[in-house]
C-alpha cells in the first residue's frame, strides 16, 4: 500500500508541478522583456479604465460625503472588474492557443510526440505553462483594486471574488483554446473559431440572462445601480456567465437567501445561493472536461492520412467508376487575393464559424426586432431609449467581433509563411511587394465582406419596419449606409495593423497578441475619449464622434444618447435639427476618408519596407 501511494504521488508530481513543459516555459519565460511589457500594458489598461470611470463619476470633490465617495469607489471597482473580465477572455486563449499551434506551425510537434512525455503531461503542461502568466497578470492588478477600497464601498471579499471570476474565465477560455488546438491544425482557424464561439456564447447567454424569462423569482430586488436604471432581480444563469456573476459580486443583482431556494435540491440550490462561487466551480469542471477531451486527440494529428474504418467506409460509399472532375476555379487578376479569400490555407477560408457568426447575428437581430415590435421579454413597457441602446449594443458586439477577426487573420497572414518556411519561395517568384501586400489586403476585405452584411441588414430591417408601421425608427435613416461604411473603414485599418506586425514579427502568436492589444487598446482609448467629448454639446459631438469607432456608431444610430445629462435640453432641441444632422453625416464621410487614408499610408510603408524586412529576417 505504501509503495502504491508513493508511485501515485510521484506520478502526480510529474504530471503537473514537475511537468517538463511547465518548468521550462515558466523558468525561461518569466525573464523575457516582452512579458514585462505585457504586464505593463495590462496594468495601463486597467489604470486607464479607472481614470475614465473616475472622470464620469459624480463624486470625488473635496466636499463630498463618505457615502458619495463610497459610491464612487463602487463604480470604479465595477468598471475595472469588467475590464479585467474582458481582457481575460482574450488574453488567455491567445497565450494558450500558441502552446500547440506554434509547435504545429513550426513542424516540431511530431518531435514532441517522440519524447517520453505522456498525453497528460503534454496537455497540462501546455495549458498551465500559459495560464501561469495569465494568473500572474491578475495578481499584478491587485494594487489597482486596493485603490478602490480607500473610501469604502468595496470589501476585500468582493475584490477576491472578482479576481476568482477572472481567473476562472481565463482557465476556461484557455482550456477551450487548447482543446481547439488539438482538434484542429493551424493558428488561424484556432483563433477565429475561438473568438466567434466565445462571442456567440457571451452574447447569447447575456441576452437571455437580462430578459424577464431568466429572472429568478426567489431573488430579492436589487437597488438601481450602475448597470440598471431600475431595480432588477438576479438571473438563474448567473452561475454560467461572468458578467451576470459580476453583477452579483457588486451587489447590483443580490442572490436569494439559501432557505428560499432550498426546494431546488443540491447542487442547484447552492449554485443559485452562491452564484459567484458556482461560476468558478462550473468553469473549473468544464475546464477539466475539456482537458480530458484533449487527451484523446493529442496524437490523432500524427496519424493524418492513415486509412481508418470511417475513411474506408466513406470511400466505398462515394466511389465512382468514372473519372472525377470539378469545375475550374476562376482565380482573378491577383492570385494572392484569391488565396486569401477562398483557400483554407489562409484567412480562415470557408470556415463554418464565419457562417455561424452571420447566422447568429442575423437571428439575434431578427429576434430582437420581433421582440421590440410584439412586446416580447418585457419590451412592451420598455422606453424607446432602451431599445435604441440595446440595438446599439448589438452593433457594438458585431463590430468587436469583426475587428478581432480581421486583426487576427491579418496578423497571421505572413507569419504563417515564415513558420512554414515558404516565405523564401514567395520571394523567388516574379511577384512584387506591391502585388503581394495589395493581394493580401484585398483578400482580407473580401473575406470579411459577408460579416459586414450582418450589421447592415440589422439596421436596414429596424428602419424599414419602423417606417412601414409609421413609427420613429430606433436608428436614423442615414445610419443604414454610414455605419457599414465606417465599420469597413475601421476594419481596413485594423487589417493593415495586423499586416504590419505580421511582417515585422516572425511568430504568429507574437504578431496576433501585439496587433490585438493595439487595436482593442486604441478602440478603448478612443471610446473613453468619446465619453469625455459627450459633455461638450451636440455640435462638438457631431464633429468629433464620427472619428471614434464605437461612439461613431452610437452617434449615428442614437444621437440623443451620446450627450451628458447636463445637455439633455440641448439634445432635445438640436438632435433633430438639420444642421447637427448634416454635420454628423459630413464628418462621418470625412472619418471614412480619414481611416482609408491611414490605411493607404500603412500600405505604402509596407510596400516600401517589405523586401528589406523579409530579406533581413531570412538572414
Amino acid at each position: 500500500m505504501l509503495a502504491i501511494s508513493k508511485d501515485l504521488t510521484l506520478w502526480l508530481w510529474r504530471l503537473l508541478p514537475a511537468n517538463p513543459i511547465l518548468v521550462r516555459v515558466v523558468a525561461t519565460g518569466g525573464k523575457r522583456v516582452k512579458h514585462l511589457w505585457a504586464r505593463v500594458a495590462y496594468l495601463a489598461v486597467l489604470f486607464f479604465v479607472m481614470i475614465i470611470a473616475k472622470s464620469g463619476a459624480t463624486g470625488g470633490g473635496a466636499s463630498d460625503s463618505l457615502a458619495e465617495l463610497a459610491k464612487s469607489s463602487s463604480r470604479l471597482f465595477f468598471f475595472v472588474s469588467l475590464a479585467q473580465l474582458v481582457l481575460m477572455s482574450f488574453i488567455a486563449p491567445i497565450f494558450c492557443a500558441g502552446a500547440i499551434t506554434q509547435e504545429k506551425d513550426a513542424n516540431t510537434f511530431h518531435i514532441l510526440l517522440t519524447t517520453p512525455l505522456t498525453n497528460g503531461q503534454i496537455v497540462l503542461g501546455s495549458l498551465f505553462s500559459r495560464i501561469y502568466f495569465v494568473w500572474v497578470l491578475l495578481l499584478s492588478g491587485l494594487p489597482i483594486f486596493c485603490i478602490t477600497m480607500i473610501y469604502g464601498g468595496v470589501t476585500p471579499a468582493e475584490v477576491f471574488q472578482s479576481v476568482a471570476l477572472a481567473a476562472a474565465t481565463g482557465l476556461v477560455t484557455g482550456s477551450i483554446a487548447i482543446m481547439i488546438s488539438f482538434l484542429k491544425v493551424g493558428t488561424r482557424r484556432t483563433i477565429f473559431s475561438f473568438f466567434v464561439g466565445i462571442a456567440v456564447y457571451l452574447i447569447g447567454v447575456a441576452a437571455l440572462g437580462f430578459s424577464t424569462r431568466a429572472t429568478l423569482a426567489e431573488a430579492p430586488l436589487g437597488p438601481p445601480s450602475l448597470f440598471f436604471t431600475e431595480a432588477q432581480r438576479m438571473s438563474w444563469l448567473a452561475p454560467f456567465h461572468p458578467l451576470l456573476a459580476l453583477l452579483v459580486v457588486t451587489g447590483q443583482t443580490p442572490p436569494p437567501d439559501p432557505a428560499a431556494v432550498a426546494a431546488f435540491g443540491w447542487p442547484v440550490r447552492w449554485l443559485l445561493a452562491y452564484p459567484q462561487y458556482g461560476y468558478v466551480a462550473v468553469m473549473t469542471a468544464a475546464s477539466i472536461a475539456m482537458v480530458f477531451l484533449s487527451l484523446l486527440f493529442v496524437r490523432s494529428g500524427a496519424r493524418e492520412g492513415e486509412s481508418r474504418w470511417l475513411t474506408r467506409l466513406a470511400g466505398k460509399v462515394t466511389r465512382s467508376n468514372g473519372e472525377r472532375r470539378r469545375k475550374p476555379r476562376r482565380v482573378g487578376s491577383n492570385p494572392i487575393a484569391w488565396r486569401e479569400e477562398y483557400t483554407r490555407a489562409s484567412a480562415g477560408g470557408r470556415s463554418a464559424m464565419r457562417w455561424v457568426f452571420m447566422a447568429g447575428g442575423l437571428i439575434a437581430g431578427a429576434l430582437f426586432l420581433a421582440a421590440a415590435e410584439f412586446g416580447w421579454w418585457g419590451l412592451q413597457s420598455a422606453k424607446p431609449a432602451t431599445i435604441r441602446f440595446a440595438l446599439t449594443a448589438l452593433i457594438w458586439i458585431e463590430l468587436t467581433v469583426i475587428l478581432l477577426v480581421v486583426t487576427n487573420t491579418a496578423a497571421s497572414s505572413l507569419t504563417r509563411e515564415k513558420e512554414s518556411q515558404t516565405m523564401e519561395l514567395l520571394t523567388t517568384t516574379p511577384l512584387t511587394s506591391r502585388y503581394i501586400v495589395w493581394g493580401i489586403l484585398q483578400g482580407l476585405m473580401w473575406f470579411i465582406a459577408p460579416l459586414l452584411i450582418v450589421p447592415a441588414l440589422t439596421l436596414a430591417a429596424f428602419v424599414a419596419v419602423a417606417l412601414l408601421r409609421g413609427k420613429a425608427p430606433a436608428a436614423t435613416i442615414e445610419s443604414v449606409v454610414l455605419v457599414p461604411a465606417l465599420i469597413t473603414a475601421f476594419a481596413s485599418l485594423a487589417a493593415m495593423i495586423g499586416l504590419h506586425f505580421s511582417l515585422r514579427m516572425k511568430k504568429t502568436v507574437q504578431a496576433v497578441m501585439v496587433s490585438t492589444v493595439i487595436v482593442i487598446g486604441a478602440a478603448g482609448v478612443l471610446w473613453g475619449c468619446g465619453g469625455l467629448v459627450s459633455g461638450a454639446g451636440p455640435i462638438v459631438s457631431a464633429v468629433v464622434m464620427p472619428f471614434l469607432p464605437f461612439p461613431a456608431t452610437q452617434a449615428l444610430m442614437a444621437p440623443a444618447d451620446v450627450f451628458s445629462d447636463d445637455d439633455a435640453s440641448a439634445t432635445a432641441s438640436l438632435a433633430g435639427e438639420t444642421s447637427v444632422r448634416l454635420a454628423r453625416m459630413i464628418f462621418s464621410i470625412a472619418a471614412v476618408a480619414a481611416y482609408l487614408v491611414c490605411t493607404y499610408v500603412f500600405y505604402t510603408w509596407m510596400v516600401r519596407e517589405y523586401d528589406m524586412i523579409v530579406r533581413r529576417q531570412s538572414n
